[in-house]
């Protein structure tokens, strides 16, 4: 009896770019490794280094492939490819790009893809990261929320707004900033000194933000502040999982900042000339943290979804419930 493949290889209902066979070489190799349903989003909660260890152990098969995908990529000697997926942001597949920008190397040099900041969506413009808090604010939003958003000038807060008028956002000038509420259009804010008002948002949403603060504990008291009962924040940092400890990577002196890991910027919307320093990448005490300040849950979160394009090394971010 001939064999018929009830599942055929190529997914039929995507669009390939003529005359390209990596991108179908990329769709030949997913289905292979995976089930359709391994290729759904999957979220796991983590608390510690020995369940963070456990979930990489667990999730091998997504190194195995991305592996695979970095070598066929340096095969080709391309600057960049695509990955087929369903961007959440836009709602309909997307080819994303993938590139060397962010690349990392392995122990022989090679250089790997950055799956966390980039698999970027032509038509929204937004990474891997960004996609994923977006799409997580639209599944968790009901209508007639509060919603704020520790950005203003990005394309997050653009397409986030253009589902939620009513969202709010604003800018971090950087640590020790107490200026005017306003530059130009632009709202500014001191994140350990919000001027909202108590429980006023249902929902907050902060990329990378908490980093960008000496006293990260203060800015985390602001955030359980302006939360409602009930209020949930999603938020990412500069994070290892393998540590239990935040490290300080630069210290406040009378004499200014001090770096003891060397100097890490982030870039400043409100003054281009003043980047903001990195001042620690947070360890696994930032749970007990974020407790300490008032949040009656606190938990870390991984996830990877395949068919939305959320790949990269144990991707992670955090939720606290006030």
């Amino acid at each position: 009896m001939e064999k018929i493949n009830e599942t055929p290889l190529m997914r039929r209902d995507i669009t390939y770019i003529d005359g390209v066979q990596l991108e179908e070489a990329v769709e030949i190799t997913r289905h292979c490794f995976f089930r359709d349903d391994e290729m759904e989003l999957v979220e796991r909660e983590i608390h510690n280094p020995e369940e963070f260890k456990k979930a990489y152990e667990e999730w091998i098969k997504y190194w195995n492939f991305e592996r695979c995908l970095s070598e066929m990529h340096a095969y080709t000697g391309k600057e960049m490819f695509y990955y087929y997926g369903n961007c959440g942001v836009c709602n309909s597949p997307q080819p994303f790009i993938v590139d060397y920008q962010y690349a990392e190397s392995d122990e022989g040099g090679r250089k790997r893809p950055n799956w966390r900041e980039r698999l970027v969506c032509p038509n929204c413009g937004c990474n891997s990261r960004e996609r994923f808090m977006i799409d997580k604010i639209f599944s968790q939003y009901k209508a007639g929320q509060k919603v704020l958003m520790y950005e203003q000038c990005s394309n997050v807060f653009e397409k986030v707004r253009r589902e939620i008028p009513a969202v709010c956002g604003f800018e971090y000038p950087g640590e020790g900033y107490f200026g005017d509420a306003n530059v130009g259009e632009i709202r500014c804010e001191d994140i350990c000194d919000l001027s909202y008002d108590d429980g006023a948002f249902d929902i907050l949403a902060v990329n990378d933000t908490f980093v960008l603060t000496y006293d990260y504990e203060k800015a985390f008291r602001e955030a359980y502040r302006v939360l409602k009962s009930g209020g949930k924040m999603f938020f990412t940092v500069p994070f290892d999982g393998n540590s239990v400890e935040t490290a300080r990577r630069a210290e406040l002196t009378e004499n200014g900042i001090v770096y003891t890991a060397g100097e890490w910027f982030y870039g400043n919307a409100i003054n281009a000339d003043h980047p903001r320093p990195v001042y620690q990448v947070f360890g696994w005490d930032i749970l007990e943290t974020l407790k300490m300040c008032g949040f009656s849950v606190a938990v870390g979160k991984v996830y990877y979804g395949l068919k939305k394009g959320y790949l990269g090394y144990l991707p992670l971010y955090f939720e606290a419930v006030k």
